[in-house]
């Protein structure tokens, strides 16, 4: 009795011995998780003879586990409690069960993916595990099987090579519509869900540019200024030319007011760019922090580029004209009034300069002489009517032009003025109505689709700020009151968005008129921030 009690005891610390010696093995490295992460939830393994019941419950206790613990992207939820998830559903036979109970486990459990497998053996000790992975993102199913071994070192091996890499490959195809997802999400308001879902594509594919993209705009929607930062931060980190992220972490600058932050990068876009709109934009920034002397050889450097840059003549022009500095700004404005002569800021500043030089009046009487000469001189009734818009005297201005239809009836810059002066006063109609006159004079200029543009996007950003304020209304409205807000804003929401849309019609269309790349630069310009205007809805 007491020799079988040693053997007991003897077998027991064997099987100690064993364990302890079993945990020293080594096994597949962990690794630190994500912080979002794909949840995989793998319901009770099915063997399909007495054979693979070894297998199974390997696979179950510990070489599963394992094995995803090597990966940072993903989590696999507790197989103990999917198992009994899985058995209070009723569910008997996991080679039986539908898309539709699938669906309704993942959602139980919390998961991504759910993962059906059966082990059968195909030949003594080699196991076939067939696996299906159910995406709750498409509700798509793929079937996989690999073989693996009782020898542990291969059989963790096989899980990688095979299971891991179909899981990696499966999950991937998720992601263009997952980032469709959260660009619905996004687009429809539903900001939170969308940053969710954004993380989540990101810890799929830490490459995807766009995700960050969209995640910091997001981070801007949810007044997350910092987060926002630091997501256009790391799209321009794995894509330095992403213009897209770069201009909102321009925006985002220039929002948050750190212009000493946008002017580095900036300056490093514009050396080595060499681009003449980069300098001209650096010396804004400059411009708006006071640095006039860094503005004026910013502008210098755009124009070093590109002598016919307009914004940096007139932005020179302005710099020295309010140092004093009026010989020299006198060249810069009388360049920019030859390329805008409607343009009643480069006019007036040119008129003052000419004043305070002693040459304004003598301009005016040069033009004045060339009309009694002349009374039909198209250019000088032009000339007079421009400096007389730049000194503000709309009245003179009216006069010449009204004066110029009669000698020219036909002459599109009349109308093309008119509209200029109505527009600047706030006279929307008065200017749409000689736009469109303008136009019917002379059809191929791109003047006057501007207008009709600058037209349509004041009328859209009334509409706009009154859908906003509607919609603010019917936030704090209730029953029937609420309901016919809600109708008033959405119709001025639909407004808003029709006038911005033809808007951005005319400047297509004025586009298409022009081929001067200062021109095109402007309204490419305001065709973005139309876009933008839009992208708010």
């Amino acid at each position: 009795m007491m020799k079988k009690w040693m053997i007991i005891v003897l077998a027991v610390s064997l099987v100690l011995i064993s364990c302890a010696s079993n945990k020293k093995e080594v096994q597949p490295e962990q690794v630190q998780k994500a912080e979002i992460t794909t949840k995989i939830a793998i319901l009770p393994l099915k063997a399909l003879d007495s054979s693979s019941r070894y297998i199974t419950k390997i696979l179950t206790v510990r070489d599963l586990e394992l094995t995803f613990n090597k990966y940072p992207n993903y989590t696999l939820l507790n197989m103990n409690e999917t198992a009994a998830v899985y058995n209070e559903s009723g569910n008997l036979d996991v080679e039986d069960i539908e898309k539709e109970e699938l669906d309704n486990l993942a959602k139980q459990l919390g998961a991504d993916v759910v993962i059906i497998a059966t082990v059968s053996e195909t030949r003594t000790d080699i196991f076939n595990i067939s696996m299906r992975m159910y995406s709750t993102v498409s509700t798509d199913l793929k079937q996989i099987s690999f073989n693996v071994g009782k020898e542990k070192t291969a059989r963790w091996k096989a899980l990688e090579e095979y299971m891991m890499k179909e899981l990696d490959d499966f999950v991937s195809n998720e992601i263009d519509k997952l980032f469709n997802i959260a660009a619905n999400h996004f687009n429809n308001g539903n900001y939170t869900t969308a940053e969710q879902i954004l993380k989540q594509v990101i810890a799929l594919k830490p490459e995807k540019v766009d995700a960050y993209y969209f995640l910091g705009n997001t981070y801007i929607k949810l007044e997350k200024i910092e987060l926002a930062e630091q997501n256009f931060q790391k799209a321009l980190e794995i894509d330095p030319q992403h213009q897209a992220s770069l201009i909102a972490l321009i925006d985002l600058y220039d929002k948050t007011n750190q212009p000493m932050k946008r002017i580095p990068l900036m300056e490093r876009i514009a050396e080595e760019s060499r681009d003449a709109e980069t300098w001209f934009a650096v010396g804004n920034l400059y411009n708006q922090i006071g640095n006039k002397e860094k503005a004026k050889e910013s502008y210098r450097k755009a124009l070093a580029i590109d002598p016919e840059f307009t914004g940096a003549i007139v932005n020179l022009s302005i710099i020295l004209f309010d140092e004093g500095s009026y010989n020299e700004a006198i060249p810069y404005l009388e360049k920019a009034f030859e390329k805008a002569p409607d343009n009643t800021f480069i006019a007036a500043r040119l008129a003052t300069a000419y004043q305070r030089s002693g040459r304004t009046q003598e301009a005016i009487d040069k033009y004045e002489n060339v009309l009694a000469k002349d009374p039909n001189n198209i250019q000088a009734y032009l000339n007079l009517i421009s400096i007389y818009r730049s000194n503000g005297n709309n009245t003179k201005a009216i006069e010449k032009i009204n004066a110029l239809k009669k000698v020219a009836p036909d002459n599109p810059y009349s109308y093309l003025n008119l509209a200029a002066i109505y527009l600047e006063q706030g006279k929307l109609n008065d200017a749409e109505t000689n736009a469109n006159i303008t136009i019917s004079k002379d059809p191929t200029l791109y003047q006057p689709y501007i207008i009709l543009s600058s037209v349509y996007q004041s009328r859209g950003a009334e509409s706009y700020n009154k859908y906003i304020d509607l919609d603010r209304q019917a936030s704090r409205a209730v029953g029937k009151k609420a309901l016919d807000l809600k109708k008033q804003r959405d119709t001025a929401k639909t407004t808003a968005i029709n006038h911005y849309n033809k808007a951005l019609n005319y400047l297509q269309t004025a586009r298409n008129y022009t081929d001067d790349p200062e021109v095109l630069s402007d309204i490419n310009s305001r065709i973005a921030y139309i876009n933008q205007l839009l992208a708010q809805f």
